[in-house]
């Protein structure tokens, strides 16, 4: 405090550049964070992955099998509060959404393509609703290896099937990744559409002053042809 009284800017300085510091270690340790934004009504959400984090041992299914959305080690991710507006399903009872576009992650030196998402509406009122990952080739991995996630796809989902807010992993997760409390993050945001630009008549075309003194010079000499006709006639 002593210090901070004979040179208060210089120190605070120091404390702003510490603070950004922990801020930036916080975002660099996030686990998994994914961003989820739609236009509503337009029935698609674009999600984007980033972040990374270190492993439990486990495995990450596909979705196909009989187990591709039953409990698994990526199957039933319970997250802090419900984030689904709605129950809704994939067909036949099927919390698995496909994607379209490309998201990976890798462990080790293991790459796989996320290939669905798992969205699942717990018992409403009791705990938060479940998210999950599928991918291309089963992923086996060890503890304490390194991960990682990128990449961005879309989901035939309106952002109106989502509460809008953040969300993150609750403690009892079943992830495997040896994550803890708020190092799986969810974001819903709705984004506004791009209006489309006013449509303006095309204008009327008008005739330039060329054509018009062209057009009074054949009037001109029409009516002079039919007057030097009708002189003849009567000669």
């Amino acid at each position: 405090l002593r210090h901070f009284a004979t040179s208060p800017l210089r120190h605070a300085s120091r404390l702003v550049t510490l603070v950004l510091l922990a801020l930036a270690c916080a975002t660099a340790n996030a686990a998994l964070l994914v961003n989820v934004e739609g236009v509503r009504g337009s029935g698609k959400t674009t999600w984007t992955l980033s972040g990374s984090g270190t492993t439990g041992s486990g495995t990450i299914r596909t979705g196909s099998g009989s187990n591709s959305y039953d409990f698994g080690d990526t199957g039933r991710l319970p997250l802090n509060r419900e984030f689904l507006a709605t129950n809704i399903t994939a067909g036949r009872n099927s919390p698995l959404f496909a994607v379209t576009g490309s998201a990976q992650i890798t462990v080790g030196s293991q790459t796989r393509t996320i290939t669905h998402i798992y969205l699942y509406a717990s018992q409403r009122g009791i705990t938060g609703d479940e998210f999950g990952i599928r991918v291309n080739s089963l992923l086996r991995y060890a503890s304490g290896e390194n991960s990682s996630w990128t990449g961005r796809f879309t989901l035939d989902l309106d952002i109106s099937n989502f509460n809008l807010g953040t969300y993150r992993s609750s403690r009892s997760s079943s992830f495997n990744f040896n994550f803890s409390q708020d190092d799986v993050t969810l974001i819903f945001k709705e984004t506004a559409g791009v209006p489309k630009p006013p449509t303006t008549p095309e204008p009327t075309s008008v005739p330039e002053p060329s054509s018009l003194a062209l057009l009074g010079l054949a009037l001109t000499g029409l009516g002079f042809s039919r007057k030097r006709k009708g002189a003849t006639s009567r000669t």
